[in-house]
């Protein structure tokens, strides 16, 4: 593991070469840390001798924040090592003894091994184990499907924004690209490799004895190895989409099979503690979609306030309905879409989606389709060049959500906190974790006077 150490004395002189005996990497060694170096240096933890440096909370924070593992060395009476005991930060007694350094030993083989819950330290550290402990308590909705009815809609975009957005609020976030024409997700969270794709997923499952037990027990690994974790941010897990040009792949041929794997995504999602995200393609007759829609408690629909997405939505909802109510009966057909589904408009300029959300309702009354929609999200159009930069620049800290989280630019705020208000459909906790980690403005209290209304 490439290891910063932070310390100048005899202590961190004696672990700068126990470190270096054990394999381990030294990329440097200074008496400071601020957050200037983690853009000087690149290293996986942060070994912090806290009576040999100066180093303060603030910095070791924006260190979690950024994906590092953090250990630290310290005294009792040591503020630093009460930080790291309430944050959940690996801290050792100094001076350490022996047992001391064989226990800060393993801690980072932990950590090197990926057993040391990486997201767990951002989201105490950046949050507080206070909120930290409300925002995984207050969960409603944990498998979520991201949908349109028809291409253009800016339904990747959505969906992987949310996901950041509930990344960046500490929640552990798995986004999945189940759109079976291929998506997008790799591109806009710039993956070079991954561990995975869904396509290889689903051929490597159904190649599995489906009575072997052993394999069934396996495959809850193996569905959580598929995830790639993305640098700079410990709290979000990719895995990209189906990527084939064989429209007959057996893969997408056995439903109740690929219905099983889809579960098992959710399923590994939601035993990290957090949320799981599927972007699922328009087409809602397709073998992947269906599953991913069948098994989602939250489905939003992404579309634009106009008349073909309108249409298209339109038809969209009858088919879901006919096709449940041929299953179910059209009782539960509407109960589960009226459970489920979450209307998102995006791009929208001004107030013309209320003209638009009207014409839709009408639409659906001519069609006797008795569902209560409301506009859940509202996502305001972005400026074309910003918009441009977080699909295309070499940066993925250039998605809306995560720029305006490092960058705070004015013409981002709103498309940011309007995300984060869909986001709270899902999640209620998640408008105060927003507000801590700063994705949204903080409300300015009115003084009242005596006579104030």
């Amino acid at each position: 593991m490439r290891i910063l150490l932070i310390g100048a004395g005899a202590v961190t002189s004696r672990l700068n070469v126990l470190l270096a005996e054990h394999g381990h990497a030294i990329e440097a060694q200074m008496a400071t840390f601020t957050p200037q170096h983690l853009e000087l240096f690149d290293f996986h933890a942060l070994v912090v001798v806290s009576p040999e440096s100066t180093v303060g909370q603030a910095a070791l924070t924006k260190a979690a924040e950024a994906g590092k593992l953090i250990y630290v060395v310290a005294g009792a009476a040591d503020g630093l090592a009460a930080w790291a005991n309430g944050v959940g930060v690996p801290a050792v007694a100094y001076p350490p003894s022996d047992v001391d350094l064989d226990n800060l030993l393993q801690q980072i083989r932990r950590g090197e091994a990926g057993n040391l819950a990486a997201d767990d330290q951002y989201r105490r550290a950046v949050l507080g184990s206070d909120i930290a402990a409300r925002l995984q308590s207050g969960m409603s909705v944990r498998k979520i499907a991201v949908t349109s009815p028809k291409g253009g809609t800016g339904k990747t975009t959505v969906a992987v924004n949310l996901a950041v957005a509930f990344a960046l609020c500490g929640i552990t976030t798995c986004l999945v690209d189940s759109d079976a024409n291929a998506g997008a997700l790799q591109y806009h969270l710039r993956l070079d490799r991954v561990n995975t794709t869904m396509i290889a997923l689903l051929r490597r499952e159904l190649a599995q004895n489906k009575s072997d037990t052993m394999a069934a027990v396996a495959a809850g690994a193996n569905f959580m190895n598929a995830f790639t974790p993305v640098e700079g941010l410990p709290t979000l897990r990719v895995l990209p989409g189906l990527v084939t040009d064989d429209l007959g792949d057996e893969a997408l041929q056995n439903e109740e099979r690929v219905t099983e794997i889809l579960g098992g995504l959710y399923e590994s999602g939601m035993s990290s503690g957090g949320v799981v995200i599927m972007d699922v393609g328009i087409n809602p007759a397709h073998v992947v979609h269906r599953a991913a829609l069948r098994l989602a408690e939250g489905i939003a629909i992404v579309i634009k306030p106009e008349i073909p997405d309108l249409a298209e939505t339109r038809r969209w909802l009858a088919r879901m309905i006919g096709s449940l109510s041929a299953s179910v009966g059209k009782a539960a057909a509407y109960e589960f879409i009226g459970s489920r589904v979450k209307l998102c408009y995006n791009q929208v300029v001004g107030d013309g989606f209320k003209a638009a959300h009207r014409m839709l309702q009408d639409a659906l009354r001519e069609d006797k389709i008795e569902l209560a929609l409301i506009p859940n999200g509202v996502l305001p159009m972005v400026e074309p060049r910003l918009a441009a930069q977080a699909v295309n620049s070499e940066r993925r800290e250039d998605v809306i959500v995560w720029r305006y989280k490092k960058e705070k630019l004015e013409e981002l705020a709103p498309f940011t906190e309007s995300i984060v208000g869909f986001a709270s459909h899902f999640v209620p906790a998640v408008h105060e974790s927003a507000d801590r980690v700063g994705l949204i403005k903080k409300t300015q209290k009115t003084k009242r006077g005596l006579f104030g209304r």
